[in-house]
């Protein structure tokens, strides 16, 4: 009996057309994004150049969606939920979010607070000590609550001393005397917008060791995913500040989403440091150590005391590798 081919003519011919496929598949571009970066920006000055760089038609709706948002917890909780890749936040806030279980990365400082974020007081009450016993308004879990306990410590107050009253910063300036109170922390442009009130500075970022340093944080999935999206975004951050400093543009898009005037508006930027790429670098890549010891010390006393586990160093959260890739 005449013995029967191992591989039949059929078999061959099937190999042969997967192995066509296989070859046209590999020869196939890269799929594009589907969807863009979702990026919360709050009611803050330092995230208006993104502002600036989308009217300009510099950031592409494509691949870029700025999500505006009035208060800080809701950019936390956007982000915590991955309603969107990435948001402004300061550094407190973003150790709050990763102590909770949400992962960050710090790719970039956006600015710095030297006495745009302030502890306001009722009139007749002129210092933090005046406050002891006082209803106190502020947003929990986010810089405002940090920057209210620098306040008390720094004036042998306690968070017990004080009566809080969790509030969100854009109601201030209807439910102040509703709510009784005799002071409020807020973030520019909520501060200006809040002049009828004739509320007392008695506390604000440019003292000596309470600056608000605020950054973009990053799912670390979202810098692999749109990595080149993020440099753009970056790139047009740092584009637009000069002219945004300089007044050089017109501001009329930021002036209305802030609700303020232009020489308000230029006396906010005033009280931010803004902090370049060379900067950028130094800080977030460990060569100058100021933005690691401060990230440390962040660590050791937020108000409500609700940090547990361990220590986050910096070299877990900064990711300086964008950075370097900037033209």
């Amino acid at each position: 009996m005449k013995q029967r081919p191992l591989i039949s003519l059929g078999s061959i011919v099937v190999v042969a057309l997967v192995l066509v496929l296989w070859t046209a598949a590999l020869q196939l571009p890269t799929p594009t994004q589907s969807e863009p970066l979702r990026v919360a920006v709050g009611m803050w000055a330092g995230a208006e150049p993104w502002i600036l760089a989308r009217e300009a038609g510099e950031l592409d709706a494509r691949k870029i969606n700025l999500v505006e948002m009035n208060w800080t917890s809701a950019a936390m909780r956007a982000v915590g939920n991955r309603v969107v890749d990435a948001a402004v936040l300061s550094l407190d806030e973003v150790i709050r979010q990763i102590h909770q279980g949400y992962p960050l990365k710090i790719v970039m400082i956006t600015d710095i607070s030297r006495g745009a974020d302030l502890l306001m007081a009722r009139p007749g009450i002129n210092s933090v000590e005046e406050l002891r016993g006082g209803r106190i308004g502020y947003e929990p879990r986010t810089s405002g609550s940090w920057l209210l306990s620098k306040a008390l410590k720094n004036s042998n107050l306690k968070l017990s001393d004080v009566q809080p009253v969790p509030l969100n910063p854009a109601e201030v300036e209807e439910i102040f005397g509703q709510l009784s109170l005799d002071g409020v922390v807020v973030a520019e442009p909520w501060k200006e917008r809040m002049r009828s009130l004739n509320l007392n500075n008695v506390y604000d970022t440019s003292r000596p060791g309470s600056s608000i340093v605020r950054v973009l944080a990053v799912h670390p999935d979202a810098i692999i995913e749109y990595r080149e999206v993020l440099i753009a975004l970056m790139t047009a951050h740092f584009k637009w500040v000069p002219e945004l400093v300089e007044g050089g543009v017109e501001v009329d898009p930021v002036l209305r989403r802030e609700g303020i005037s232009a020489e308000v508006f230029a006396n906010i930027i005033s009280r931010l440091e803004w902090v370049d790429v060379e900067e950028n670098r130094k800080l977030l890549g460990h060569k100058d150590a100021w933005l690691g010891d401060f990230f440390l010390n962040l660590q050791k006393g937020l108000v409500e005391d609700a940090i547990s586990g361990g220590r986050l160093e910096p070299s877990e959260v900064f990711d300086s590798s964008l950075l370097e890739e900037l033209p």
